[in-house]
């Protein structure tokens, strides 16, 4: 090591999502997936992290040059951060729709209730919503109905309620989770190589079990916000004793309903109209 001529490795620290890939090499390791807000990139490791389905890693992470080629990179390490933001990690090609990472991330990263936060980012990290949440679309033909148009949807929706006044705070964070939300469930039923897709009538209640332990993590944290997420995600066909209670879901439905409106008319529309109506 006192040559004068050897020459460290390059090593970088960096916000990251881990995704661990199948198969081991004896000579590399594990192979795993970097995401960051700028792309993402595979590594070797030789970390002790369980390749359990559907589970994601996310934090800081070290990692460090091991050969020439763009991915040759070794991960040393792993801090985990429960807390990181969304705008640091999630790149913004996710989704074929310009801009929705980044506007979806930042209202995320603005909610001031812990709780709430750390549920909403629980909710977008893993496997099969990392992908599955962005490159959606949020109905067959209805409306909405491309590649992204889950994501862009539910952006929708939940920038209306956030700008809306005379809201609680409270009420307004819950209320722009659960827009997030509320089509999650339809992220497995549009999936083009699933072979049992999911009736998109029953999204709601299959959205409500996916995210069953999330829900779980946000009731010891806050048993009465996991309560009224529970109620909120359930839907109205849910089961329950009386009427759909929250006032909040009963805005966040109307928002959803102007958001649909709002695309099924520009579909009747011809592009000259729609270009006229953007820039006048």
């Amino acid at each position: 090591m006192n040559d004068p001529k050897y020459i460290a490795p390059e090593t970088y620290r960096f916000p990251a999502i881990v995704e661990m890939l199948p198969g081991y090499d004896p000579n590399h390791g594990v192979r795993c997936r970097l995401y960051h807000q700028h792309g993402c990139v595979d590594a070797w490791t030789w970390l002790s992290l369980d390749p359990i389905p559907n589970v994601l890693y996310w934090g800081w992470v070290s990692t460090m040059d091991i050969g020439s080629a763009y991915n040759d990179l070794l991960l040393l390490g792993l801090r985990e951060n429960p807390d990181q933001l969304l705008a640091n990690l999630l790149p913004e090609n996710l989704c074929p729709i310009d801009g929705v990472v980044r506007q979806v991330s930042a209202l995320i990263d603005g909610l001031r209730n812990k709780p709430l936060r750390r549920f909403m980012t629980r909710t977008l990290l893993n496997q099969e919503a990392l992908h599955g949440y962005w490159t959606s679309p949020a109905s067959r033909r209805d409306h909405h109905a491309y590649p992204g148009g889950l994501a862009e949807h539910s952006l929708e929706v939940a920038t209306m309620l956030a700008t809306s006044s005379g809201l609680p705070d409270e009420d307004r964070e819950l209320g722009i989770v659960f827009a997030l939300l509320h089509d999650y469930g339809k992220i497995w039923c549009y999936d083009p190589v699933s072979f049992d897709p999911v009736d998109p009538r029953e999204h709601e209640a299959h959205g409500l079990a996916k995210l069953e332990f999330d829900l779980l993590y946000l009731r010891r944290e806050n048993a009465r916000l996991g309560d009224r997420m529970v109620e909120l995600l359930g839907g109205a066909r849910a089961p329950r004793e009386g009427r759909y209670p929250l006032a909040i879901g009963r805005i966040v439905r109307s928002f959803d309903q102007m958001s649909c409106e709002k695309t099924r008319r520009n579909l009747t529309k011809s592009p000259t109209t729609l270009a006229a109506e953007e820039f006048a």
